[in-house]
Parts: C-alpha cells; structure tokens; sequence
C-alpha cells in the first residue's frame, strides 16, 4: 500500500513537470515565440509584473494601440509597453505602459524592438529566470537521485518480504 502511494506521487510529479515543460519550452518553439518576463506592473491588469509573455516577431506594421516588447539600456531591460504614436521619419515608437499616467521617456527605436506579445501566462515568470532555472535544475536532479534511491530500497524490502512469507 506504501508503494503504491509513493508510485502514484512519483507519477504525478513527473506528469506535472512534464507538462510545465511543454508549456514553457516545447509549445514556444513549435509557435516561434520567445518567453519573457514581465519585470514590472506597467501594464496590469494584462500583463502582470512576474508572467511570462511570450513575443513574436514583427511581421506587419506597427499601429498606435499595439503592444510591443522592447529593449532598453543597451539590452540591460526589456519591456512591453503599448504604442502611443508612431513616428515613421525615425522609426520609432512613443510608448506607455495601461497602469501608468505618464509616457515612457524617450523613443523606442526599430531596432530595439523584439516583437509583438503573443500570449502570456501568468505567475510562470521565474521559469525563465536563470538563477531560479539553474536552482530548479539542481532541484530536479537531486530529486530524481532520491527518487531513484527510495524506488530501490522499497523495491528490496518488497522482494525480501515475498521472500519471508514464500519460506
């Protein structure tokens, strides 16, 4: 009895996790987006600060009530915002953020932009973290060695109990 709810929690963990990779890594592939982190609350209720957004590319025109992700300082942040005004002597973009009064400082040039949010999920946002990735990977593996372990020790008694009640 032990071993079976012991089995079924293993089932279940792997299954969860299973399916937490395919939403996080194989679907995005498959749909050629990319998963980004909402580091701030600039644009709740949509988009909230800790989700994850995932981008694609840029293939039409950008209009003025579109949201797009950015890059800013050089890289360093990344940011979706929605498009206020279109400048197209410069290509560039006035933006600003639904939960904020005021426009984002400066222009959000062509070449800064990423893309477009696809959709978003949620609370997921540490899965693309990478501290919180390499944290969850050594999580992982020291969970499938104990896993693996207590699988081969219940696997002994079990064959020692049959053993006991066949003599």
């Amino acid at each position: 009895m032990k071993n079976k709810k012991i089995t079924t929690v293993y089932a279940v963990s792997i299954f969860l996790l299973f399916l937490l990779s395919i939403l996080t890594i194989v679907i995005p592939k498959i749909m050629d987006v990319m998963p980004y982190v909402i580091s701030d609350s600039e644009m709740a209720p949509e988009y909230n600060q800790g989700g994850l957004v995932f981008v694609k590319d840029v293939t039409e025109p950008i209009h003025v009530g579109d949201t797009i992700t950015y890059y800013e300082n050089q890289g360093k942040a990344i940011k979706t915002r929605r498009v206020l005004a279109v400048d197209h002597n410069i290509d560039g973009y006035f933006v600003k953020g639904d939960n904020s009064d005021k426009a984002e400082m400066g222009l959000v040039h062509e070449r800064n932009l990423i893309g477009r949010p696809h959709f978003y999920l949620p609370y997921i946002g540490f899965l693309a973290d990478t501290k919180a990735m390499n944290l969850l990977k050594s999580s992982l593996f020291i969970a499938a060695i104990l896993m693996t372990l207590s699988t081969l020790i219940f696997q002994t008694e079990l064959k020692q109990k049959l053993r006991q009640q066949a003599e």
